[in-house]
C-alpha cells in the first residue's frame, strides 16, 4: 500500500522538524500509529504521504503511484486548511463532489462525531477545535481507502472526543488503511495495531508487541525551558492544559514540567498556536520533578 525508500524531508512551515532518512512499508488494511512529537517529524511524514510536502530525497509511493491527494486518500492535518467563506454543509458537499462520491446529508455525516449542529455554520466562524472536528469528520465519513490523520483524539470539539475511536475502528473493519500521528502512547494503543516510533526524524522502533515498546526516553519526567515575548499569554494557555504538571514564569522565560516529553512538547506547540506566541526553545531535560 505504502512504500517509503530513503526518504528525507523538511519544510519552512515547521523549520525545527526534519525527517529521515527513513525506509519502511505499510500494508493495505492496517492501522498504523506514527508516534512522536511534531519536532520528531511525524506530522511532516504524514504531509509527505499525503503529497502536500515533496520529499527532498528518496521516494514515496501510495498504491503504486507517487504520493498525492486523490479520491482514494483522505488527509486531516493537525491545522486544517478549510475554505472559510463556505458553510460547513457546502464544504462537505464540495468534498464529496471532488472525490466523486454520492452526495450525503451534512447533518448525517457530522452526527458521526456528534456535531450535526455545525452544518449551517460558516467555516470562518468556527473555533480551532470545531474546524479540526469538521476536517476529521470529512475524512472519517468519506469513501477514501487510505486515511491520514494527525492527532485524531486531540484538540477536538468536546462532543466529538468519545466518538472518534468507534468511528475510526469501524472504518478499519471495512478494510480501510489508517495511518495516524500521535504523541500519546495510550491513543496509539487504543487506535492502532502497529506502532512506529520516531525520534528527531529517525524511525527508532516498529512493533506490534506492547512488551517490546520500552518507555520513551525521559518518560519518568521532563522539563521544557522556553523563552517567548508572549510568555504571559502562553502561560495562561499552558496552565489550562491537564497534561502539564506545572508551569511557572521567570521573566520572559517559562519552565514547564510533565510526565511524558512527547506529550509535553505537543501541549506546548498547541498552546503557542492558540496564544499566537513565537517560541525560542532553550533546552529540554529529562528527570524527576522540579529542577
Amino acid at each position: 500500500m505504502i512504500q517509503v525508500e530513503g526518504l528525507t524531508a523538511r519544510t519552512s512551515r515547521a523549520p525545527r522538524a526534519q525527517l529521515g532518512p527513513v525506509t519502511f512499508a505499510l500494508d493495505k488494511g492496517g492501522r498504523y500509529a506514527l508516534v512522536g512529537a511534531p519536532v520528531d517529524g511525524v506530522e511532516l511524514l504524514l504531509a509527505v504521504l499525503a503529497g502536500s510536502v515533496p520529499p527532498r530525497k528518496g521516494s514515496v509511493r501510495v498504491a503504486g503511484a507517487p504520493a498525492a491527494h486523490g479520491p482514494s486518500v483522505a488527509y486531516a492535518p493537525f491545522t486544517p486548511d478549510l475554505p472559510g467563506v463556505l458553510d460547513v454543509d457546502d464544504f462537505l458537499r464540495l468534498a464529496s463532489s471532488i472525490r466523486g462520491e454520492p452526495a450525503a446529508s451534512a447533518e448525517e455525516r457530522l452526527a458521526v462525531l456528534g456535531v450535526a449542529s455545525l452544518a449551517r455554520r460558516r467555516i470562518g466562524t468556527l473555533t480551532f477545535e470545531e474546524s479540526r472536528t469538521v476536517a476529521l469528520t470529512e475524512a472519517l465519513t468519506s469513501r477514501a481507502q487510505l486515511l491520514l490523520l494527525a492527532e485524531p483524539l486531540a484538540t477536538l470539539d468536546p462532543r466529538a472526543a468519545a466518538r472518534v475511536a468507534p468511528a475510526l475502528l469501524a472504518r478499519a473493519e471495512s478494510g480501510v488503511t489508517i495511518v495516524l500521528t500521535t504523541a500519546s502512547r495510550e491513543d496509539a494503543r487504543a487506535l492502532c495495531g502497529e506502532w512506529l516510533r520516531f525520534d528527531r526524524g529517525k524511525l527508532t522502533l516498529r512493533t506490534t508487541d506492547e512488551d517490546e515498546w520500552s518507555p520513551l526516553p525521559g518518560a519518568h519526567g521532563a522539563r521544557l525551558f522556553i523563552r517567548s515575548e508572549g510568555a504571559r499569554y502562553l502561560l495562561a494557555e499552558l496552565a489550562a492544559d491537564p497534561t502539564i504538571q506545572t508551569v511557572r514564569a521567570e521573566g520572559v522565560e517559562l519552565v514547564v514540567t510533565g510526565r511524558d516529553p512527547v506529550v509535553l512538547a505537543t501541549a506546548v506547540a498547541t498552546a503557542a498556536r492558540r496564544a499566537n506566541a513565537e517560541l525560542d526553545l532553550l533546552r529540554f531535560e529529562s528527570g524527576e520533578g522540579e529542577p
